[in-house]
């Protein structure tokens, strides 16, 4: 793409003049979630229980600049595609003109890998949820095996009535998490206590939250789009975000009690 004769840089740090773009809305969206995200993602976190404390950190650590360099970079892909891309040509089709099959290829097999690791997330979080958090049914493996069967079937089922892109399901799952945006803040970096209910309170509206987003990409639900004047749907997602933390955030306030806090670790 550097090298690509049609790329120019100046047109690309002008493509979004609009600080109400889709692009610069969508970046604050996730600094919003970027918070709390990971620590609902088992695909993340289960790489503390292969190495040690300080060894997983450093590798946290290096995971943040190469990751942001990819995103950044394949973000940057996306906006060459689009500035040449012909009227209703989808990035695929554009980037495999531009750039030729093998580029396209290449795309593809890290959508494919980008939805597997999503799968692997949800599947991995729907067996531990119901055999070893809620302890639904006695643990064992093939109970795991039968909740992941069971999750992935109602997924299916959602394709139907939803959206079915990845996007969607990455912003359905990271508005769900924001409720442990509160938690991180007052419990683990304040290192206070709140009552249940606080919790309560906040997993309500992310769920809400996550719920309503999803209703109005699928086209059951125009609230959204009366409440942002029927703009894009990275400001409904926007609106949505910033209305499940502030509800949180005020029922951890809410709830704060007099006990001593958790110890810092």
């Amino acid at each position: 793409m550097l090298g690509h004769p049609l790329f120019d840089a100046a047109a690309v740090l002008g493509s979004s003049a609009d600080p109400g773009g889709p692009g610069w809305v969508l970046l604050v969206v996730a600094l919003l979630q970027v918070w709390s995200y990971p620590l609902h993602d088992p695909v993340m976190m289960d790489r503390g229980f292969i190495a040690d404390r300080d060894r997983t950190r450093r590798s946290f650590m290096h995971a943040f600049w190469i990751s942001a360099l990819c995103i950044l970079a394949f973000g940057l892909l996306g906006v060459f595609a689009g500035l040449h891309a012909n009227t209703g040509e989808e990035l695929v089709a554009t980037l495999s003109r531009l750039l030729g099959t093998p580029a396209a290829i290449a795309l593809g097999t890290v959508l494919i890998v980008s939805a597997a690791s999503t799968l692997d997330s949800t599947l991995a979080s729907a067996a531990k949820l119901v055999v070893r958090d809620m302890a639904l049914v006695p643990a064992s493996a093939n109970n795991g095996r039968a909740a992941m069967a069971l999750f992935c079937g109602a997924g299916v089922a959602l394709v139907f009535v939803g959206p079915d892109d990845l996007f969607a399901a990455v912003a359905v799952s990271g508005t769900a998490a924001l409720f442990l945006a509160p938690v991180i803040v007052f419990c683990i970096w304040g290192g206070r206590r709140v009552a249940r209910a606080s919790l309560a309170v906040a997993v309500a509206a992310a769920l809400l939250g996550a719920t309503l987003y999803f209703l109005e990409t699928a086209g059951h639900s125009e609230l959204l789009a009366t409440l942002t004047g029927r703009g894009h749907k990275y400001e409904q997602l926007l609106v949505v975000t910033t209305a499940v933390l502030a509800v949180g955030f005020t029922a951890f306030a809410a709830g704060l009690q007099r006990a001593p806090g958790l110890a810092r670790r």
